[in-house]
């Protein structure tokens, strides 16, 4: 019997980039206290070969240029052939891989050791919405990645997803068995549960938003309904956390812009001063700001059609609207400005949820028997866990 050696593969460095801190590190550390982390594993091109697939890619629209950065097929081969080579190397050292992301194929040359899957998208949805700008491919070259992403699943022991939402979309769009992909959902990306801030019922309301991108992250729809709201809620304040369009979207002196950070003060300073958090997104591959608003006691409003109604539940910890539809949000946010003993009843009713679902260690925990169950047939156990035979 032995304690279970992992290694995770994923794309940026935990220790130096902050919004791989931030989205990843919280998971890394879950993971560490359920099993051996022998190494993370940076698919992440550097140095030659990074500058060479920015230049290959570049294009006028900075935005366009990022996306293609990433997402090109050539890219994909080249962090999958360094990923393979890091992995290869670990062999004799680790029991199993877990790949997070699906930007590389950790097994696209077999490594020999079990590998299981952790993602939040695939591109087959972003294919279906590509004005929100997250499928820059043309077609074949679309054609061309699918089918590699497709390999990895393929490759893969076990998928965790999210979302259900995506879980459906990896079974029909990439025709996997059930039994293979499992959701799992995703955790709050703080080291701790924060203290509630005490918040005045009588004080002037503040809407919060935080996406970088803002088009598609529904600002723009936000901004039209807040406008809608001005009249019966002169007072109320909307601030954004985003990078601003280069258009003037509104003029309001109540509309306050913050520049995107990754300062984790800042942003706790942001949630603790604001009563209602809304999150229009036109494309959202999960929701992470929800969970910390979430955990700061505030109600969220969300949109339909995606992962959102598996983090909102709506009425109790906040409201569901249509998507792109700004009178029915401006409905929505009308419903809670109006309303503090609302508000505070559905912020806590997501704290609470939070607490009891949306921890890593929660995450984990859902992991835990799968990523035992698939590994070759020798004793293994967790951490604090009873062993398990695979």
């Amino acid at each position: 019997m032995k304690e279970l050696r992992l290694a995770v593969a994923l794309t940026g460095n935990i220790h130096t980039d902050p919004g791989t801190q931030v989205k990843l590190g919280f998971l890394v550390q879950a993971l560490s206290r359920q099993f051996h982390i022998v190494d993370v594993v940076d698919a992440n091109l550097s140095g030659l070969p990074r500058l060479l697939n920015a230049l290959r890619v570049i294009h006028p629209n900075r935005r366009i240029w990022q996306e293609r950065f990433y997402k090109n097929v050539p890219a994909f081969d080249a962090r999958s052939r360094k990923a393979n080579r890091a992995l290869s190397a670990l062999k004799g050292q680790v029991d199993g891989i877990l790949q997070i992301g699906v930007l590389f194929d950790a097994l696209r040359i077999p490594t020999g050791l079990p590998s299981v899957m952790y993602t939040d998208y695939t591109a087959q949805l972003s294919a279906a919405r590509p004005a929100a700008g997250r499928s820059p491919l043309p077609p074949q070259q679309r054609a061309a990645w699918i089918a590699r992403e497709r390999q990895a699943y393929a490759s893969a022991a076990h998928i965790f997803t999210r979302a259900n939402f995506v879980r459906q979309s990896i079974l029909q769009d990439y025709q996997l068995p059930a039994e293979k992909v499992s959701v799992v959902g995703g955790g709050l990306n703080l080291p701790a549960l924060p203290e509630l801030p005490a918040r005045d019922p009588q004080r002037d309301p503040t809407i919060l938003f935080i996406g970088k991108e803002f088009h598609r992250k529904g600002g723009d729809v936000l901004v039209q309904a807040f406008s809608q709201l001005q009249s019966r809620f002169p007072r109320a304040r909307l601030r954004l956390l985003t990078q601003k369009p280069p258009q003037a979207v509104d003029a309001s002196p109540q509309v306050e812009w913050v520049a995107p950070t990754w300062d984790r003060a800042a942003v706790a300073r942001l949630y603790a001063e604001a009563d209602v958090f809304v999150l229009p997104s036109r494309l959202e591959t999960w929701g992470d700001v929800l969970l910390e608003a979430m955990a700061y006691g505030l109600p969220c409003v969300g949109v339909s059609g995606e992962a959102m109604p598996e983090i909102i539940q709506d009425g109790r910890t906040g409201r569901i609207v249509p998507p792109q539809d700004a009178t029915a949000l401006a409905a929505a946010l009308e419903e809670l400005l109006s309303n503090p003993v609302q508000r505070q009843s559905m912020g806590l009713a997501g704290r609470q949820r939070v607490e009891t679902h949306f921890t890593w260690d929660h995450v984990v925990q859902r992991m835990s028997p799968v990523i035992l169950s698939v590994l070759p047939s020798q004793l293994y156990f967790a951490k604090g866990g009873a062993p398990s035979k695979a």
